[in-house]
């Protein structure tokens, strides 16, 4: 489809040029067109005809430096949550872009009305915050900048370094999984933008936001899907008391269903296919500890495998596995059961519910199941040589983990490749498998930025190696 895009009384053609832009391990090459209202991504394929690819209001862009290895020729540009790391020909060419976006994007946002609006913050496992609190952001806040207001308000003592203890997630959407931001984007464009984009405003008001039409009421009242607001606060580390509030609760000793398993480690070990696991630790002790608590004789304990058996059946044929969001109640529910040492009938729980049960296992774990000791080696390895040399340098650090973290994340990754096999009807891809499930499983108990983009992409690009070479580094037997 071919859009002609003309200059006009109040649009310039300003600067344009090729640029590289990068997310992961995708490379695409892009031709951009900076107006004075918006700018226009095409494609570099032809030499007098461009595609058009996105065009950008400007008032909802924002920007950033880059610290990767192309840092002199490269900035971090995104709108309002999409980013991605733009380099461009030579260091001179990069300058005169962000002075260019700079002033442009700035002068777009002045335009802006209503310049603030009230936002709904919510709390996730934060100690006695329990209930939504609403600020006023503007157009010009970032992420950092509301999460700065909002500790204050939640009753948080901010001290040196504290800040970087808490992020803002966002959720698009009924079927989005929520999402942590990096800190640069500005919650008032993606509100707006969200505004816009679906049926909470008015057909006839959307394109023509006012400061008559948006009013406060309006804003803070609407709801948005399955988690009542689009704006999450959480602790990048979980709070511990969160998961023993129920310990004790039930003393008794479960049996636990005995599952087939299909990825264990010593077939030997085995009576008639029936893989007899360890009992699980005591009530109240599986999430939110340290795995040699939770595998003691580093072997999994039964509802921890009995979750991924599950998933290893159901979902390579559930769509949108670990990417659509299930009911907060249901995954309530089910934690509550596991937590109890109730028995759990599996075949009853939706795989979605599962799905982020598992997840939230993970981000549960102390110091991450990958280990925060050799997190920067962990992001270090993807850059080595060939694949080759990557298996290798990888195998190298799983011999330096503990031998329960091996094997759980041997099961793991036995169950991501095997839904990454059906791509084609789950519409879950290694890349894609990864961008969901890196954050849970990898991250840093001492840096002051790990959601950094860099940081985020080199976590989701090391994920996806794993799973697309599974077999070669956990062995063919998985």
């Amino acid at each position: 489809e071919r859009t002609t895009l003309s200059e006009g009384p109040n649009r310039t053609l300003l600067i344009h040029g090729p640029v590289e832009f990068k997310r992961g391990w995708r490379r695409q090459k892009r031709h951009l067109f900076l107006f004075s209202d918006l700018l226009l991504v095409s494609n570099s394929k032809y030499r007098k005809t461009f595609k058009i690819k996105d065009k950008i209001p400007l008032n909802t862009m924002w920007m950033t430096d880059c610290d990767d290895t192309n840092a002199k020729r490269s900035l971090v540009l995104g709108w309002p949550t999409v980013n991605f790391t733009a380099t461009f020909s030579s260091s001179e060419q990069k300058e005169q872009w962000r002075s260019s976006l700079r002033r442009y994007i700035n002068l777009a946002k002045e335009k802006d009305h209503p310049k603030s609006i009230p936002l709904k913050i919510f709390a996730e496992d934060i100690e006695n915050c329990a209930c939504p609190i609403s600020l006023t952001v503007t157009n010009s806040d970032t992420t950092n900048d509301i999460i700065d207001k909002s500790l204050p308000m939640l009753g948080i003592t901010v001290s040196k370094g504290s800040k970087s203890d808490y992020q803002l997630w966002v959720s698009s959407g009924k079927k989005e999984a929520p999402f942590p931001l990096i800190g640069h984007e500005h919650p008032y464009g993606i509100k707006m933008s969200h505004l816009q984009a679906t049926a909470l405003l008015p057909h006839r008001l959307r394109g023509s936001i006012s400061s008559s039409t948006l009013q406060e009421p309006f804003l803070l009242e609407q709801p948005f899907p399955e988690m009542g607001g689009p704006f999450v606060l959480k602790p990048r580390r979980p709070l511990r008391s969160q998961e023993h509030k129920n310990a004790g609760q039930r003393t008794g000793e479960k049996k636990w269903p005995m599952v087939n398993w299909a990825f264990r480690r010593n077939p030997s070990t085995c009576q008639d296919n029936v893989c007899r696991a360890l009992p699980s630790p005591e009530p109240g002790k599986l999430f939110g500890v340290s795995l040699k608590d939770v595998c003691p004789g580093d072997d999994l304990p039964t509802p921890l495998r009995d979750m991924l058996f599950f998933l290893n059946q159901k979902g390579p044929l559930t769509e949108g596995i670990f990417r659509i969001s299930a009911s907060v109640r249901a995954c309530g529910a089910l934690k509550q059961k596991l937590n109890s040492g109730e028995k759990v009938n599996w075949e009853d729980e939706p795989v979605l519910v599962v799905a982020s049960v598992l997840k939230d296992f993970f981000r549960n774990i102390q110091e991450s199941v990958f280990s925060s000791g050799l997190y920067y080696q962990w992001l270090t390895v993807i850059d080595e040589g060939n694949e080759e040399e990557k298996i290798t340098g990888i195998q190298r650090l799983l011999d330096q983990l503990p031998k329960a973290n091996v094997v759980l994340l041997r099961y793991l990754f036995g169950a991501l490749h095997n839904i990454e096999q059906h791509s084609a009807s789950n519409q879950m891809t290694a890349y894609n498998l990864s961008v969901c499930i890196a954050p849970s499983i990898l991250w840093s108990s001492t840096s002051c930025s790990p959601g950094l983009e860099n940081e985020l992409t080199k976590k989701i690009s090391l994920v996806q190696f794993v799973i697309k070479n599974c077999l070669n580094i956990f062995g063919k037997d998985i």
